[in-house]
């Protein structure tokens, strides 16, 4: 099959807490992944302008929206884990080989997980999840063609 490099839809989300099941998260409306870049601009003298800037930080987070609030409010504030989910590849899906991509999020941690309704409106949640690498070095942030 050959990839389409056009993506449609999340499948495969997940998270699954430090030493248990995973808890597949449906009801998806879209899901936020961010390197966390954070540049650091140097200037001195009478420069007016940044004369160098270098990525000195990352902090890395994901954000899933979803309709499914109460499997959300199940995600306690500080529960540590993975995150996953893929990003399918328009016509050919999830599988390997079809292009899609899928997102792994190690040593995520729940930041957040808010919830919202309104009159005559479904009700909608998401949750954050930050960070952080085991080494300093290594991202726990991966993207992988399937």
């Amino acid at each position: 099959m050959t990839p389409t490099n056009l993506f449609l839809n999340w499948t495969q989300v997940a998270f699954t807490p430090t030493g248990g099941s995973a808890l597949s998260i449906n009801l998806v409306e879209s899901i936020d992944f961010d390197p966390g870049g954070q540049l650091l601009p140097h200037s001195s003298d009478a420069a007016r302008y940044p004369v160098a800037m270098v990525n000195h930080m990352n902090n890395p987070k994901a954000t899933v929206h979803t309709a499914n609030v109460a499997k959300i409010n199940t995600l306690s504030p500080g529960s540590r884990g993975t995150f996953q989910a893929v990003l399918n590849d328009a016509l050919n899906g999830d599988v390997v080989g079809s292009g899609a991509i899928k997102y792994v999020l190690n040593n995520a941690v729940v930041q957040n997980n808010p919830s919202h309704a309104q009159h005559q409106q479904y009700g909608k949640g998401s949750v954050t999840y930050l960070a952080y690498s085991s080494d300093g070095v290594t991202s726990p942030l991966s993207a992988t063609v399937l």
